[in-house]
């Protein structure tokens, strides 16, 4: 339900507003490899996602997800594993896709270096978001101290997030960063994230932000 927007005047919102009632079939294949869900040192995730959304507006949207993990030196017990992650994620929608169902960047698990949602196309400073994404990251992670516990990233986010199917290179996003992942045996066994990016490609309308925390959201 959207009522009474604090902006009037943008057609992508103007068309939501009231009531909707949507369905959506899902159809979703997954080959997973991965060592580990929250820190993992090799294998991959390859993620297929259809889905046939109906109701009050009628539209399909496709998602592929892939994440390869490179095992690049480990001590001669295991541990102390330094790793490179190569990660994509796309998606695109059909046109009849409402603003609430968009595609939205910004914050740790898509770019970071931006505000949740803070990156993508805007009208009026309100965030539309895009039938269409393209994002992806880099990241050397390794450990720095001898029990693990403590993990240094170096990694760079970019990608871009477009209303139509199509990519705006002078819109595209780039953010290299440094960060911290903390084990904490006792809150289980995802880490707490400390990041810090600043971007270097952006559009002019993102809200851009250095810092970002997570505990228990895996990218």
């Amino acid at each position: 339900k959207m009522f009474n927007p604090r902006v009037r005047g943008v057609e992508d919102l103007e068309r939501t507003l009231g009531s909707n009632d949507l369905y959506t079939a899902r159809f979703r294949l997954a080959h997973n490899t991965r060592d580990s869900p929250f820190l993992p040192t090799e294998g991959h995730l390859l993620e297929l996602i259809y889905d046939q959304v109906f109701g009050e507006f009628d539209f399909p949207r496709g998602q592929v997800n892939f994440s390869k993990y490179f095992l690049v030196r480990e001590r001669a017990d295991g541990t102390g594993r330094h790793t490179f992650t190569s990660a994509i994620r796309t998606g695109f929608a059909g046109a009849d896709q409402p603003i609430f169902e968009n595609f939205y960047a910004g914050g740790f698990s898509t770019l970071r270096g931006f505000q949740f949602r803070g990156a993508g196309p805007s009208e009026s400073d309100v965030r539309v978001g895009g039938r269409f994404q393209f994002l992806g990251t880099f990241e050397y992670m390794f450990p720095i101290t001898a029990d693990d516990m403590l993990r240094m990233v170096a990694f760079v986010d970019y990608g871009t997030i477009e209303r139509d199917i199509n990519i705006n290179w002078k819109d595209f996003r780039v953010a290299p960063g440094l960060g911290f992942r903390i084990a904490v045996p006792a809150l289980g066994p995802a880490p707490l994230a400390f990041d810090f990016a600043v971007p270097v490609a952006y559009a002019d309308t993102d809200q851009r932000q250095v810092f970002q925390f997570s505990a228990g959201i895996t990218r």
